[in-house]
């Protein structure tokens, strides 16, 4: 791709024009918190939605939920399959969505009501290269109540940034290009044949990778649920994908270091022994932390904070404790995440800025 075409633009990009955005919505027994997330997509206060619900076999009230939100928003449209997984849920969405950008949302999450405004003001008149805008998001309990916020800082060519961690986050965050989407053909499917899932979205944004450029909308816009039943923290399933994942990240990028994958495998292990970090599965947490260190043992600095932190779950500390002198109200935890502003500054999570 040469200078020119870098910043060539889409002539559709003319002032007033705004492109259709395609919210899709996979759902596999989901009642508990289907409706929450559909009213945080229909709250938006960009108009020019349409919102897939792709309800994937549920057994249990998840499509009638959304039926009756259709019933009342002729923007919700649900679409009945056959549990295949979340990424051919996804790709049944995309195939029948029309939007030029595309805005995944898992059926747990929220969006603050300004996420979609905000990220195609950011990504809409970008060159052609830009392919995705992602934001910053907030970790949620089952009530809705922030406990941990995330920010980072990347952008451009996020290929190497991403080998060592999945900073995007989440599948609710980002806004992206469906041309670009549809080259690369959606959310790989074979992570479930390998039951392996759980890399699905570190997999896509590598490959959006390779292919474009990333841009950042600074404003936490997501609330990003977490539950005890996740995908996400089946131990084995995460270990399989994230190592498929970095298997072809390695075949793509054979100029990346062997350095970057093994700090990636360091900071993967903490991330799994933090899944498992309750006091029931103890000995998993101290078998993946102390796999951290052999890895690398004469890696210092890493291996010392891998105690610390060993140290820390053991005796149950909560984190950052000490940085509480600042005042329940100076910071996002405990509060609703529909009580938050997007763009605070969380003296808990960031506490140098």
């Amino acid at each position: 791709m040469n200078n020119a075409q870098n910043t060539k633009r889409d002539p559709s990009k003319r002032a007033g024009t705004m492109p259709l955005v395609s919210v899709l919505i996979p759902a596999f027994n989901a009642q508990q918190t289907i409706a929450e997330s559909l009213r945080s997509a229909q709250r938006q206060t960009y108009a020019e939605l349409e919102i897939i619900v792709v309800d994937d076999g549920s057994t249990d009230d998840t499509p009638n939920i959304v039926s009756r939100f259709g019933e009342q928003d002729p923007r919700i449209v649900l679409i009945r399959q056959a549990n295949t997984g979340v990424a051919v849920a996804r790709n049944t969405a995309l195939a029948n969505s029309k939007g030029s950008l595309i805005a995944p949302l898992d059926a747990d999450d929220l969006w603050h009501p300004q996420k979609i405004e905000r990220q195609v003001a950011n990504l809409h008149p970008a060159p052609n290269d830009v392919g995705l805008d992602y934001c910053w998001f907030v970790d949620i309990d089952t009530d809705s109540l922030v406990t941990r916020c995330y920010e980072s800082r990347f952008e451009g060519d996020i290929y190497c940034p991403l080998i060592l961690g999945n900073f995007i986050g989440n599948s609710s965050v980002p806004l992206i290009r469906r041309a670009l989407l549809e080259e690369i053909g959606g959310w790989e499917p074979g992570l479930r044949a390998a039951d392996a899932q759980g890399c699905e979205d570190w997999l896509l944004y590598l490959q959006i990778a390779e292919r474009a450029r990333v841009v950042l909308s600074p404003a936490f816009l997501v609330g990003y649920r977490q539950l005890p039943q996740a995908m996400s923290r089946n131990v084995g399933q995460m270990t399989r994908s994230y190592e498929m994942t970095m298997s072809y990240a390695r075949t793509k990028r054979p100029d990346i270091p062997d350095e970057l994958f093994a700090r990636s495998r360091h900071d993967f292990d903490i991330y799994i022994s933090a899944m498992c970090g309750d006091t029931s599965r103890r000995a998993t947490t101290i078998r993946h932390m102390l796999a951290s260190i052999a890895r690398d043992p004469l890696n210092e600095q890493h291996n010392v904070g891998v105690l610390r932190e060993l140290a820390r779950r053991l005796l149950q500390m909560p984190r950052a404790a000490s940085r509480l002198s600042m005042g329940a109200d100076a910071a996002a935890h405990g509060r609703p995440f529909s009580a938050i502003e997007p763009d605070l500054r969380c003296p808990i999570c960031s506490p140098n800025e």
